[in-house]
């Protein structure tokens, strides 16, 4: 492997020295009060004929002899930039943003000496600036001071962002459907057959360029959000030749190292986030397996196809591991330049919780004036996780000044290893006990290939990208092994197992398999009508395909006695056979309505204008039109309600929104917006879907009935950016729903949920963030960005048992505790009513050493909406702490050491039941402990 790196960085070394004999100059040419590229702007080299012309991103390239050059720069109706002391060196890249000045009275010549690099943390501040939309966001420059690995950590620094479960993004209290996640301007499949929403924390920050955060609607956009668009973009090529790699180890003292590690044997291919088949399938799905009452030896053979490995096993892990490297340039070819790049990541991390709680359910008293909450069953034990990632990125690209072709290929893989080792207790009931063994595998994948195009032609900038994404989401061999502790009728103290349902043992076994393609086609055409006045039209296709498969098994035995040991129950000699008709043996046959099929069609076009009005107002407004259409493959439980790619869905929507922009000052906007959007249905949520979970034992139930929720969204914001990447912004919001859809568990039975409209829903909220650069000491700057959400669902509209007709606030009203009122209104789940970040930052002048603190923090938000006797659950609030310090060492500076240290407060993750006046009992915790991580980077 060394070998071949070394080979693979010379190559690339010796294809790119013909072009290292002279230097290049590159960077962009901006409008200093708006952002606005100057397509078209000139830069020369004074006294002579060498020169570029910016392209229709602002940007230019421009090759030069070693040494200093005085750099001119200039454009149509703007002061010439005249820069002094230009310093190019052989076979490097001098990177100069430039802006220029409007004065069309006095056009008077600007005399500058050179500086250099340009900051993109500034660079998504000016995005913010010069945006028609409302937008936050967070660059590549922040992920490396805050040590950021992956997306799911580096988003909730955005202002109004949360993540929920570590993986599921909610933007200012709303997700799942509510918010969109997208891939280089382009919709990804999600990777959760429970979910609308794409899981972000397969996404490592070492592969993402920035991450912006829409929260407004504009008519380019599309039109299925409410909460927010966050749009996910990857690297592009560098302006400079770049190769490094680096090498990273983290520890934690209460994971690492420890013998105790619950893990099982897993296949060969672990290692690399796939399956190498150890864990498939051993028999066609739709075969059927005989009854043991038939004698068959067929069952044996079946059951002995299986792999026998039922039971955990202890065993040392190992520290946390991460690799990368990066490779990329640009090229200039006369007129043209080429660009590649290639990046490549991975990691290798196990936690590890001991004895701690992993569930429990808890009911209220059926006597009102009783408080408490009374304890049915809790399940506690010790769970180990071994989470392997790794990406690959390859981008190239070739431009000119009018031109450009991109191509992007991302594969991200992540393969999940989890093991528990638990004692539950049906407290309430029976006092049994019962001894769990699970053990799960979750292989998910992402591919994406991406073309896209951008072309000016005078006045007309036409903009095309069209990309394929296939995703899978693979659950081989499920395994659940629940053995019971049956109490003696004799009362002696003895007691036997039983793997028996009806003495509350179990042994499960399913595989489950999601795959979905998307494709997706885009157009955007732009014509400037005048200056600052711009008329914009446009199209998209979004196609769909989507597969789900589970397939489940029972592992059953004819002993009426058991060991307590799951490993022997498939053991060679414990199996079922013909001759002896004793021992385990396997039960289950293929179950249509746990599979389906399913397919959609999204067709858009939108017409909008952006124009400055009395010199300081803009408006942006437009309307755009989606057709949707859906179709499903499926049937219900009993097999009466069968469809065949039936339509589910047939809808035209028309969506307006109006964007406005007043500049107060030349730092100062303030915002208003209105915008009307939608939230649509799943695949499975409008049809006749009845999909038993094996993990939660719960029946989805869908309904053919669902309708499109649409929302009105209002905001307003006032923001000034002083400049050195320092700004102060309010926002407030408002979001009116109308047929608002959320997931209602049953109150009988309570094993059902289904989706339903709900009537009348609201969120509304205010935004505050910050950045400062403190005087006292150079280099040291902070910044905070805080949320308020309140949010309001009618539970007189939410129907909890289709039977009696009940609803949510009438099932609460009849479980309600003496003293206690009952509101008819409740939050969204998923919804915190408070977010804090904050940071800290300390760069030297040299830029030698870096020192980050920050700080994040979300109030408690509903994780689970409680029915009947069962209250609600919780989410506590989570206080992490992370510091991250890095040192540039060697000669050259081309040495990185980097420090980061994660939950430094030791906080916990807690869940919990609450019931009135505040009691509460505990759900779920884990506590990560502090992790410790070292990372060298080396820059060739």
């Amino acid at each position: 492997m060394k070998k071949l790196l070394t080979t693979f960085i010379l190559s690339c070394t010796i294809l790119t020295a013909a072009f290292a004999q002279k230097g290049f100059l590159r960077g962009k040419v901006t409008d200093a009060e708006t952002g606005e590229p100057l397509i078209g702007a000139t830069i020369s080299k004074q006294g002579s004929t060498t020169g570029s012309v910016a392209d229709f991103e602002g940007n230019y390239s421009l090759s030069l002899e070693p040494g200093n050059h005085t750099i001119t720069v200039q454009f149509v109706s703007y002061q010439t930039k005249t820069i002094a002391d230009v310093v190019i060196e052989s076979g490097k890249v001098n990177k100069l943003d430039i802006s220029l000045g409007s004065d069309v009275e006095e056009l008077a010549e600007v005399v500058v000496t050179a500086q250099v690099i340009k900051d993109s943390e500034a660079a998504v501040l000016t995005l913010q600036r010069k945006s028609a939309n409302v937008l936050d966001g967070v660059s590549a420059q922040t992920f490396r001071k805050t040590g950021d690995t992956n997306l799911s950590s580096a988003i909730g620094r955005v202002t109004g962002v949360a993540v929920q479960g570590g993986k599921y993004v909610y933007v200012r209290g709303l997700g799942d459907r509510y918010t969109r996640t997208t891939l280089n301007g382009l919709s990804i499949p999600g990777l959760d057959p429970e979910r609308n929403d794409v899981q972000i924390d397969i996404f490592p920050t070492n592969v993402l360029e920035n991450v912006i955060v829409y929260k407004t609607f504009s008519p380019d956009l599309t039109g299925d959000f409410t909460g927010g668009i966050v749009n996910v973009e990857t690297k592009s090529f560098p302006e400079e030749k770049i190769t490094s790699i680096s090498l990273g180890m983290g520890y934690n003292p209460d994971m690492h190292f420890n013998k105790d590690f619950v893990t099982y044997e897993g296949g060969k291919t672990d290692f690399l986030g796939f399956d190498d088949g150890t864990r498939e399938l051993p028999i066609d799905p739709q075969s059927t397996i005989p009854s043991e009452v038939m004698n068959d030896p067929k069952l044996e053979s079946i059951t002995r196809s299986f792999n026998p490995e039922m039971a955990t096993k202890r065993q040392r892990s190992f520290m946390n591991t991460s690799f990368s490297f990066n490779h990329g340039n640009q090229i200039d070819k006369g007129k043209y330049q080429i660009g590649y790049g290639v990046v490549l990541n991975y990691q290798n991390n196990y936690e590890y919780y001991e004895d701690t709680r992993l569930s429990s359910l808890y009911f209220k008293d059926r006597d009102p004036g009783i408080q408490r909450l009374d304890l049915q069953e809790y399940k506690n034990g010790d769970l180990g996780r071994q989470n392997v990632l790794w990406s690959g990125l390859v981008t190239a690209a070739i431009k000119n000044a009018n031109h450009q072709l991109s191509l992007n290929f991302l594969r991200t893989q992540n393969g999940i290893t989890e093991s528990a080792d638990r004692i539950g207790q049906d407290v309430e009931e029976t006092g049994q006990k019962v001894y769990e063994d699970i053990l799960t595998y979750s292989q998910r994948s992402v591919t994406n290939g991406m073309l896209a195009g951008k072309h000016r032609f005078d006045k007309l900038l036409f903009e095309w990208s069209n990309s394929y994404t296939v995703s899978r989401v693979y659950d081989p061999d499920f395994r659940y092994t629940s053995i019971a502790e049956v109490p003696s009728p004799s009362g002696d103290g003895e007691v036997t197992y039983s793997i028996a349902g009806g003495q509350g043992g179990s042994v499960r076994r399913f595989y489950r398999d999601l795959n979905e393609d998307n494709e997706n086609f885009k157009l955007d055409l732009t014509y400037d009508l005048a200056e600052k006045n711009k008329i914009k039209a446009g199209g998209m296709a979004l196609y769909k395909w989507r597969e789900f498969n589970v397939y489940n098994y029972l592992v059953q035995s004819t002993s009426s006695r058991i060991e307590n040991d799951p490993s022997v129950l498939l053991e060679p000699d414990n199996i079922w056979t013909p001759e002896t008709q004793q021992g385990s043996y396997l039960t289950g046959n293929y179950e249509a309505p746990n599979n389906y099929e399913s397919r959609s069609q999204l067709f858009a076009g939108y017409l909008m204008n952006d124009i400055t009005l009395f010199e300081d107002l803009r408006a942006i407004y437009g309307v755009r039109l989606e057709k949707a259409n859906m179709f499903y493959t499926g049937q219900d439980r009993i097999g009466v309600n069968i469809l065949d790619d039936a339509q589910t869905l047939d809808e035209l929507n028309i969506l307006p929104a109006l964007n406005l922009v007043y500049s107060l000052n030349e730092n100062t906007n303030l915002r208003g917006s209105y915008g009307r959007t939608l939230a649509r249905p799943s695949f499975k949520e409008k049809s006749n879907a009845q999909i038993l979970d094996p993990i939660t034992g719960l029946y989805f139930s869908g309904n053919i009935d669902l309708e499109q929720t649409m929302i009105d969204n209002y905001d307003l914001r006032i923001e000034n950016f002083f400049g050195n990447g320092e700004m102060v912004s309010l926002s407030g919001f408002y979001k009116k729903f109308d047929g608002h859809i959320e997931l209602t568990r049953f109150e009988d039975p309570v094993n059902e949920y289904k989706p339903r409209n709900i009537g009348g829903s609201y969120v509304y909220g205010l935004e505050l963030e910050f950045r400062k650069n403190l005087t006292f000491l150079q280099g040291l700057s902070t910044g905070a960005n805080l949320s308020y959400t309140k949010s309001a669902v009618d539970m007189t509209e939410v129907v909890v048992s289709d039977a009696q007709g009940t609803t949510e606030y009438e099932s609460r009203l009849a479980q309600a505790r003496e003293g206690e009122s009952v509101d008819k209104t409740r939050v969204m789940a998923g919804q915190a009513p408070y977010l804090i970040n904050a940071f800290i930052n300390y760069s030297d002048y040299k830029g030698l050493t870096s020192i980050n603190l920050s700080y994040n923090v979300q109030g408690k938000s509903l994780a689970v909406v409680g029915v009947g006797q069962v209250p609600d659950v919780y989410s506590r609030s989570f206080n992490s702490l992370k510091l991250n310090v890095s040192r540039k060492l060697g000669n050259k500076k081309n040495s990185t050491v980097t420090l980061r240290v994660s939950n430094l407060l030791g906080d916990k993750q807690e869940q919990y039941f609450e019931n009135y006046d505040n009691q509460e009992e505990l759900f779920s915790r884990f506590a990560p402990g502090r992790t410790f991580t070292l990372k060298y980077a080396y820059t060739f």
